[in-house]
């Protein structure tokens, strides 16, 4: 037996119709009504260092396609990102305020055991702003050539080892680990305030490894004073072409990229998101920031913010179960 639905009257599908049209000529008015004033950027790096200078340096050439409105970087540095997070939590979801977040954001979650936000449920991925493989590094000066000649060395001295990251809960401290357990290093944890005095320690000989983004790096190896292994990534970076990935080598596991990504806070429209992105986007594969991106070792990808969410989404499973498995929280 067939079923048949009530006839709707003339009337009532008017209504309807009209109802649909208002909705989506109000969505569109949003969007051509934003940026409706001054866009804050929310930087979890203090005033000054490196990544501070790149976002500032980006949102300025951002102008010419946001209509030329007014911009601001607001620096909220600690607490591993949470204080940066946290204020983009309190904003109001209109795409007047967006932050430039990392991959600690993909850590956090398992990390902190009473974390106040969720990023998958109170954020949402605009655009990638860079992206860098993590790299094992060790000193230039140390015999051992390949990850194979010091992984043996480096069992010989079991108990005396350590490692040092830019601080507890830090990709480098979780990577650093996973290099300890799972090759059975029993090597120490040593946190430092930040990745240079991390660097310098290194090459002043008082750690014997790091896993570190190959930009932080840079300096230090392009002077000779580092060695690099392995390369965290599926695949070679240009930058590295003659170092292996740990995959290459047959140790899978190892491919959660350092990153940053722009993120709006959930519940900002659609058309909003897509109009951000569209700026980032024009900006970042311009050749101008191309040229910036090969000084700085840094690659890009215009990637959509459907494919954000699924990196967000894999990167913190897998960082989840690194976690998990070494019992680190904070």
């Amino acid at each position: 037996m067939t079923r048949h639905l009530p006839d709707l009257s003339r009337r009532s599908l008017l209504q309807l119709a009209g109802a649909s049209l208002l909705a989506g000529a109000s969505s569109a008015s949003f969007a051509q009504a934003w940026p409706k004033g001054t866009l804050r950027f929310i930087s979890q790096s203090s005033p000054g260092d490196a990544v501070d200078l790149r976002l500032r340096d980006f949102v300025e050439h951002l102008g010419p396609h946001l209509n030329g409105v007014s911009r601001i970087v607001d620096n909220k540095p600690g607490a591993g990102g949470v204080i940066a997070a946290q204020s983009l939590l309190s904003a109001e979801a209109d795409g007047q305020t967006v932050f430039l977040g990392n991959a600690s954001m993909t850590i956090l979650p398992s990390y902190h055991r009473n974390l106040p936000f969720s990023p998958q449920r109170d954020f949402t991925p605009v655009a990638l702003s860079g992206q860098a493989p993590n790299a094992l590094a060790i000193l230039a000066t140390r015999p051992e050539k390949t990850l194979g000649a010091w992984l043996e060395s480096a069992r010989k001295r079991q108990g005396g080892l350590n490692y040092g990251s830019a601080g507890t809960g830090s990709p480098g401290h979780l990577y650093g680990w996973q290099v300890s357990d799972e090759f059975g290093l029993k090597a120490e944890h040593v946190a430092y305030r930040g990745q240079v005095p991390t660097l310098v320690d290194l090459v002043a000989g008082r750690l014997d490894y790091i896993v570190m983004d190959i930009v932080s790096m840079r300096p230090f190896i392009e002077k000779g004073d580092l060695r690099v292994l392995a390369v965290a990534a599926d695949e070679r970076s240009k930058y590295l072409p003659d170092v292996p990935t740990f995959k290459e080598l047959g140790y899978a596991g190892y491919d959660r990229l350092g990153w940053t990504i722009y993120f709006m806070k959930a519940g900002t429209p659609a058309a909003t998101v897509t109009k951000l992105a569209q700026a980032i986007n024009a900006v970042n594969g311009s050749p101008e920031w191309e040229k910036k991106r090969i000084l700085q070792w840094s690659d890009w990808q215009p990637l959509t913010p459907t494919q954000l969410e699924a990196r967000v989404k894999r990167e913190l499973e897998a960082w989840g179960g690194i976690i998990r498995r070494g019992n680190i929280h904070a």
